[in-house]
């Protein structure tokens, strides 16, 4: 009977101990620094002149390449390359919703995607234009790339800010919410709204004009 419960016992143990270890996520802190990232705004396509991009309409420069100084076997669980748009710690600051975390399943630094490529060896330097999202808001960023493996964990990541992401940031603007078509619409209805308070003044003056000559 005890040996029954001792392999019941063994059995729960073994279960949960797959559970934790698939719903955890990779702690950053054990992920190598073995890529080298850049990012600046295109400022040959560049709206605003204080350097910031605007959510939308700029777009931003990111190369990413594997360092030099790392071995063949990381080059090897080397297969995808996720590079994504970070909150910079001043643009965190009293809010929850962009919270670093060491486990990054449930990290909020990183929440918007760039690009997700597989990573070719024989290409040394890897680019994208990416034109920024129109649902990023305004704040201080990076960009940091990721290396995922066969099974899409990720095992290296490289950043294009220094290690306190104190350095090489940049400002994202929102884009206007008021659009041309907007204020045509807008123009329309003031318009008619004029007219037809114009036209019902007129229609009540004309009724008046006319019972009194009825009257006489």
């Amino acid at each position: 009977m005890s040996s029954m419960v001792e392999f019941v016992l063994w059995c729960i143990m073994v279960i949960s101990c797959s559970v934790a270890w698939a719903t955890a996520g990779v702690h950053f802190s054990s992920l190598p620094n073995t890529l080298e990232v850049t990012a600046a705004i295109n400022l040959s396509t560049a709206t605003l002149p204080n350097g910031a991009a605007m959510a939308g309409r700029d777009q931003l420069v990111v190369s990413w390449w594997v360092k030099e100084l790392s071995s063949s076997w990381e080059d090897s669980e080397y297969k995808t390359v996720k590079v994504k748009l970070c909150f910079a710690p001043v643009s965190q600051v009293d809010r929850q919703w962009r919270k670093t975390d060491e486990d990054l399943k449930k990290d909020k630094t990183c929440q918007f995607d760039m690009s997700e490529q597989p990573l070719h060896s024989n290409i040394k330097k890897n680019t994208i234009k990416w034109t920024v999202a129109r649902d990023v808001p305004k704040g201080i960023y990076f960009v940091r790339a990721y290396a995922l493996n066969p099974l899409g964990k990720e095992v290296a990541y490289g950043q294009s800010t220094n290690k306190k992401k104190t350095s090489n940031l940049f400002m994202v603007e929102p884009i206007s919410g008021r659009h041309g078509s907007l204020d045509i619409a807008t123009v329309v209805c003031s318009a008619f709204a004029i007219v037809s308070l114009f036209g019902f003044f007129m229609l009540e003056k004309w009724s008046a004009k006319k019972a009194e000559l009825q009257k006489k």
